[in-house]
């Protein structure tokens, strides 16, 4: 039986008018069910049976994807909680010398840390009192909230001094049930605030270093949040648009998930920004930055979140685990790559 998410899609799949004939469709679908030894339902969820793509064969099969993430994920089993635990990845960096957002204070369940000290909090008035402390001697307006282990912009919320005492019961028993980060609220660049300014507009790169320790970018694009939202995330309704890797430039043509509707945009909905050629900033200084981060692991495929401060980018998150089939859509095929093919070609 079909899941909900996948008669959505199938869904999407028949009303949407940018198909291909049906005679192409299926043939195209034949040829990847018998090649990959699957049902290919990424030709589907991928939109690779729309009109405009051609080169259907040079994306990722399920199997394939599966297959390339474990096989980073041997290279370095250890590291892996490092990925995982965000509280140990930025204090990872920090050691490093990796600029990465400032962490005030964390939490497990009803067991918080500041400055070294325990505090043991039992009611929201308790919780208040702690939030007031941190906000005068770190003398800051907002903090940024997620989840130490969350995924896909899940959980995520910002608490303001102003209002600090007013938050949501909901809100006070989620962190008392699970482990937080309160970390800065990142200012980002003048740039990316006229794409949204509500979220944090954070850049997806995707890295392979080989055999050799030779560091190769062989994705990147943006993600930008709709309006009033406070995550850029695809899963949470973002739009992804991917950028030229090596200049920085970003391409015409965004889109959304198809869980989010699958439409095509070429200027952000409520801001009318064009994408087109559109530059972000400090691009050299982010290739650098990753090319440095990714010396201290040995996980050979990774996905890096990067900001853009005013002051230039910091590295938000890693992940070892991470949506590589959107980054291959992205790409336009992962497989037109040299150096990714020979590495598929070599994992067979």
């Amino acid at each position: 039986m079909l899941s909900k998410r996948n008669k959505q899609i199938l869904l999407f799949f028949l009303r949407d008018k940018n198909k291909k004939n049906w005679f192409q469709i299926i043939k195209e679908f034949t040829t990847l069910y018998i090649s990959k030894k699957e049902l290919p339902l990424y030709y589907i969820s991928n939109l690779l049976y729309r009109k405009n793509v051609f080169n259907y064969k040079d994306y990722l099969s399920l199997k394939e994807n599966r297959r390339l993430l474990q096989w980073s994920c041997s290279h370095g089993k250890e590291q892996i909680v490092l990925a995982e635990n965000k509280l140990l990845f930025e204090e990872f960096l920090g050691k490093n010398n990796i600029p990465t957002p400032q962490i005030y204070f964390h939490n497990s369940k009803n067991r918080f840390t500041y400055k070294g000290d325990v505090f043991e909090i039992e009611t929201k008035k308790d919780l208040a009192s702690l939030l007031e402390k941190v906000f005068n001697e770190e003398k800051v307006e907002y903090f940024f909230c997620k989840p130490i282990d969350g995924i896909m912009g899940g959980n995520i919320f910002i608490i303001e001094k102003k209002t600090h005492r007013k938050i949501a019961d909901i809100l006070i028993n989620l962190v008392f049930s699970k482990a937080f980060i309160f970390q800065e609220l990142i200012q980002q660049h003048e740039v990316l605030k006229k794409i949204n300014y509500s979220s944090l507009n954070t850049l997806r790169i995707v890295t392979y270093k080989n055999k050799k320790n030779e560091l190769e970018v062989l994705s990147g694009f943006i993600r930008v949040g709709r309006k009033g939202a406070i995550v850029d995330n695809a899963h949470a309704g973002g739009i992804v648009v991917p950028f030229n890797k090596e200049t920085g430039k970003v391409c015409a043509e965004g889109l959304q998930l198809i869980d989010n509707g699958g439409g095509i945009f070429h200027k952000h909905p409520d801001t009318e920004v064009i994408f087109d050629n559109f530059q972000i900033p400090h691009y050299t200084q982010v290739k650098e930055l990753v090319t440095k981060a990714s010396s201290f692991f040995k996980l050979p495929l990774l996905g890096w979140d990067v900001a853009i401060t005013p002051n230039g980018p910091i590295i938000v998150e890693v992940n070892h685990n991470f949506h590589l089939l959107l980054s291959d859509r992205m790409e336009k095929g992962l497989k037109r790559i040299p150096s990714f093919k020979q590495l598929l070609e070599q994992l067979k």
